[in-house]
C-alpha cells in the first residue's frame, strides 16, 4: 500500500492496521504506545509531589514517563506508588485504558495472523491467439502456496468505456466466459481461456477500438483454502499493452528422453511470437502455427 492509500484509509483505522504491512504495524502500535505514554507523563508531572519515593524534591518527566509506562502495562513494581487524589484518578484511568489498548492491541494481532490471504501469482502478460480454430484470449495463474484450494472460481471481464445515446459516459464490465472457469481442486497452476466467438464482447474489436475505449481485461478469484477453511480472494487487471496479439505462452511442461513430463515454473510469463498474424479486427479463423 502506497502513502496515499494509507491517508484515505485513516477514515478506518481498523482497516488501515490490518492491511499495512507488518513493520509498518509494528511501528505504529509503537508510535502510538510512546505518544500515549509521553501524555500520561505531561499529566502526571502536572503534580509535582503526585508520586512518592521519586529521586528528588519533585517528579521529573522521566520518572513520570517509565511510572505510565509501569501503570499502561500493569507491571507494578510498587518502587513508585501515587499519592495524590489527582495522581489516583490519573492511575485508575490510564490502567482503565491500558485495558482496551492491550485488548485491542491483541484483536489485531491475531486477525492479521489468522486472516487468509490468497498468494494467487497472475501471469504479467495476457496473449491472443488461435485455440482450436478460435482467436482465443488467455492467461495463466499460480498457486504460489502449493496448498490445495478447494472449489475455486475464476471470473474474467472485459472493462470498457462507452457512452450512451444522451452522451452520457460510464465504465461498463462485460463478462468473458472461459472455457473452465471452475476447479474443484487448484493445486499448482491454470491457463484460463475465453475464446472470442460471436458472443465475445472481443468480436470484431480492434488495437485502435479498444484503446478508444480505455479498455482492460480485469480477473477476479475466488475459492476456500483447504488448511483454514476460510474464503480467499485475489484480483488482477491487464491493461492493453499487456494483452499480445499474435503470441502464445511457452509450453510448462517439458518433456525429457526417458522421463516422465516436468512442470517448469520458469516458463510461467515466458511467451513467443506466432508464425501468422491475426488480421484486425479479431475474427473467427485466424491462425496461430
Amino acid at each position: 500500500m502506497n502513502p496515499a492509500n494509507w491517508i484515505r484509509h485513516w477514515r478506518y483505522p481498523n482497516h488501515l492496521l490490518l492491511a499495512v504491512p507488518w513493520p509498518v504495524f509494528f511501528g505504529l502500535v509503537a508510535t502510538g504506545y510512546l505518544l500515549l505514554n509521553l501524555l500520561f507523563a505531561g499529566l502526571y508531572v502536572l503534580d509535582p509531589q503526585g508520586i512518592a519515593r521519586v529521586d528528588g524534591p519533585t517528579t521529573s518527566f522521566a520518572e513520570a514517563f517509565f511510572f505510565s509506562v509501569h501503570t499502561l502495562g500493569s507491571i507494578g513494581y510498587g518502587a513508585l506508588f501515587p499519592t495524590s487524589l489527582y495522581s489516583n484518578l490519573l492511575v485508575t484511568a490510564e490502567s482503565l485504558l491500558g485495558l482496551f489498548v492491550t485488548a485491542l492491541v491483541t484483536g489485531l494481532v491475531f486477525s492479521r495472523f489468522s486472516r487468509s490471504t490468497a498468494r494467487i501469482l497472475f501471469s504479467q502478460e495476457a496473449t491472443v491467439h488461435t485455440y482450436n480454430g478460435l482467436p482465443t484470449l488467455m492467461f495463466r495463474l499460480a498457486n504460489e502456496r502449493r496448498k490445495a484450494i478447494i472449489e475455486a472460481q475464476l471470473r474474467a471481464y472485459l472493462a470498457i468505456d462507452e457512452r450512451s445515446a444522451e452522451g452520457q459516459r460510464m465504465r461498463r464490465l462485460l463478462p468473458l466466459n472461459l472455457l473452465r472457469d471452475h476447479s474443484p481442486l487448484f493445486l499448482l497452476t491454470w491457463t484460463a481461456m475465453h475464446p472470442i466467438d460471436p458472443q465475445s464482447p472481443l468480436l470484431g474489436a480492434t488495437a485502435n477500438s479498444l484503446q478508444a475505449a480505455n479498455a482492460e481485461i480485469v480477473i477476479s478469484f475466488s475459492g476456500i483454502d483447504e488448511i483454514l477453511e476460510r474464503p480467499i480472494h485475489a484480483h488482477h487487471h491487464y491493461p492493453l499493452a499487456q494483452v499480445h496479439f499474435d503470441h502464445r505462452f511457452v509450453d510448462m511442461m517439458i518433456a525429457q528422453d526417458d522421463m516422465p513430463p516436468q512442470l517448469e515454473f520458469a516458463n510461467f510469463n515466458q511467451i513467443e511470437p506466432c508464425s501468422n498474424s491475426l488480421i484486425p479486427p479479431i475474427q473467427p479463423g485466424a491462425t496461430c502455427a
